[in-house]
């Protein structure tokens, strides 16, 4: 398992989550200007999850052999998983942060940081699962 993460695949992916990451945090902010923040995390996190599928599928599994809509659906499944814990972190991060008293941007901090837990899973569940090689049918 840990030569999964040793591996230009796992950078290849690192990259494109980081991006995709950026891409979701970016559209949270923006959200933010029309919405409460919750909403706006909900929302981004549809956004980021595009883009990261957009990202995955082609640069860093471009081998698999499993028919795209099959990894999109099973992609999906595995971000709606992994949802609540963002969007929860986020949230209740970001009210522990003013209750601290932390004078500015904390709902930048605490999306930021809810943005990043999910990445070592899903990286596993997206190689061996989502856009498994090898896949011949195989559900």
């Amino acid at each position: 398992m840990l030569e999964a993460f040793l591996s230009r695949q796992f950078l290849a992916f690192l990259f494109a989550g980081g991006f995709a990451a950026l891409v979701h945090w970016l559209a949270r902010i923006m959200l933010s200007q029309f919405m409460p923040f919750g909403w706006a995390v909900a929302l981004a996190y549809a956004i980021g999850m595009a883009t990261a599928f957009a990202l995955n599928s082609r640069l860093v599994f471009p081998r698999s052999d499993k028919p795209v809509e099959k990894q999109a659906r099973d992609f999906i499944l595995i971000n709606l998983l992994f949802f609540p814990l963002v969007w929860a972190v986020a949230l209740l991060l970001n009210r522990a942060l003013i209750a601290m008293g932390v004078p500015a941007f904390t709902e930048e901090l605490a999306h930021g940081f809810a943005i990043s837990l999910p990445v070592l899973m899903t990286f596993l569940l997206y190689k061996f699962y989502a856009f498994r090689e090898n896949w011949h049918g195989q559900e």
